[in-house]
């Protein structure tokens, strides 16, 4: 019972006030890709914290075993209540893995359509492995997954300099590369899980910040600051499709983390910093170990 109780007070934290310190944390800014996967490790955290506590709560009885699996009643069950319990914390896990899988499958049919429809309307060939669709409205974006693309409009093209397209493209395959959708996804499904608490209402827009800002600074190894907001102010406005990620989103305040010139931290502040988000993941197995390993036999 003090297991399921820890693990109890531990989802609690985890989607209630721990969300709220991280949302718009500024060491997040410096290191969004970190950033993201901190928000990423919140909802693992939340989801296995919720699964063991259901799995503590029916079975509570200590699992005094001679291997540590057995300890923490990680081992197969045998007992009829072990097995009943096992397949309620499984149940549990398995709602927001269902989301994440549905969102994944609606998003590459969202893909799927956008390209057949890229496919007819695009020119190829203008510029090196992107797409040209002819239409007035400024817009970089790209769509990821399989059969990637790159895109942009004919007014971006005439909108922007070349050194501006140059900085937007690089962006977008920041984001083909960082293969930012899966983490988007992820995302969305927290949001839908955990609904009302901090932890849903915050996840979807602060992990696609991040992610915008990660991909930013990928341009950012090859392309001046300048450029790159000079090309977000362009493309601001545009209207993209909804499983596109694009070089406008979130523009005012990448513009803004862009004009403040703030150095990276250090890379050992980095491994930190993904350090601590893989504890917060690890968190609730060793909270419902932690009971077994302390009382006496």
């Amino acid at each position: 019972m003090i297991a399921a109780l820890l693990l109890a007070l531990w989802a609690a934290a985890v989607t209630g006030p721990l969300p709220r310190l991280l949302a718009g944390a500024a060491w997040t800014r410096r290191a969004p890709a970190v950033g993201v996967l901190a928000w990423q490790a919140l909802g693992v955290s939340a989801v296995a914290a919720a699964a063991l506590a259901v799995r503590q709560l029916l079975d509570p009885s200590p699992h005094h075993h001679d291997r540590l699996l057995h300890l923490c009643g990680l081992s197969a069950p045998t007992a009829t209540v072990s097995r009943l319990a096992l397949a309620a914390a499984v149940g549990v896990a398995l709602v927001p893995a269902g989301l994440f899988a549905a969102r994944l499958a609606a998003a590459a049919r969202g893909r799927r359509r956008h390209r057949s429809v890229l496919d007819l309307a695009a020119r190829r060939g203008v510029l090196p492995g992107v797409l040209v669709l002819e239409h007035p409205a400024p817009a970089v974006y790209c769509l990821p997954g399989r059969g990637r693309r790159v895109v942009v409009s004919r007014g971006a093209l005439d909108a922007l300099t070349p050194e501006q397209l140059a900085a937007a493209l690089a962006h977008e395959q920041g984001h083909l590369s960082g293969r930012h959708h899966l983490a988007v996804c992820a995302a969305e499904a927290s949001a839908r899980a955990f609904g009302a608490l901090p932890l849903g209402r915050l996840v979807r827009e602060e992990t696609r910040l991040l992610l915008e800002m990660a991909a930013d600074d990928r341009a950012l190894r090859t392309h001046p600051a300048r450029a790159l907001a000079g090309a977000m102010g362009v493309v601001a406005g545009a209207r993209l499709p909804s499983p596109a990620l694009g070089a406008g989103h979130h523009a005012a305040a990448r513009v803004s983390r862009l004009a403040a010139h703030r150095s990276r931290p250090p890379r050992v502040l980095r491994a930190l910093g993904a350090a601590a988000a893989g504890a917060l993941a690890i968190a609730p197995p060793v909270l419902a170990c932690a009971p077994h390993l302390l009382l006496p036999l």
